[in-house]
C-alpha cells in the first residue's frame, strides 16, 4: 500500500513540472521592473541579445550571450548581469558585471512561459512576451 502511495505522489509531482522545446522557449522576455527595464532575446544556436536600460531610457547594456538549454526547462545564461531591479541612475555601474552565469528553469504561469532569476521562489522574473 505504502508503494503505491508512493509512486501516486511521485506522479503527482512529476506531472507538476512544464516541459518545453527548445524552440517554444525562442523570443522576447522583459521583467516587472520599476527601477529599470530589462529586455533579453532567446535566439536560435544558443545567442542571446539582451539591453537595460535606466529608469530615465538610458541604454546602459547592449550585449550579446551564450545561452544553452539544459533539458526540458532548464537554461543556462553565460556573462549574464543579475539584474535585481537595480537603481541604475545611481549606480550604473552594476551592469559591468557580466561575469557569472545563471541556471535557472522554465515554468508558465497563466499560460505565459517565464523563468526567475532571484534569490528567492518567483522572484526576479522575465516574462515571453507574446508576438504580435
Amino acid at each position: 500500500m505504502k508503494t503505491k502511495y508512493f509512486l501516486f505522489s511521485l506522479l503527482l509531482l512529476s506531472s507538476c513540472v512544464d516541459h518545453f522545446e527548445e524552440a517554444e522557449v525562442y523570443g522576447h522576455y522583459t521583467p516587472k521592473y520599476i527601477g529599470n527595464f530589462d529586455t533579453l532575446e532567446l535566439r536560435p544556436q544558443g545567442v542571446y541579445q539582451r539591453r537595460v536600460y535606466d529608469s530615465n531610457k538610458k541604454l546602459l547594456l547592449k550585449m550579446r550571450g551564450e545561452w544553452s538549454f539544459e533539458s526540458e526547462n532548464r537554461i543556462l545564461l553565460d556573462r549574464f548581469y543579475l539584474n535585481l531591479d537595480d537603481d541604475l541612475v545611481k549606480f550604473p555601474e552594476l551592469v559591468q558585471d557580466t561575469a557569472g552565469g545563471v541556471n535557472t528553469y522554465f515554468e508558465t504561469q497563466n499560460e505565459t512561459i517565464k523563468f526567475c532569476i532571484g534569490y528567492e521562489s518567483d522572484e526576479n522574473c522575465f516574462y515571453k512576451v507574446a508576438q504580435k
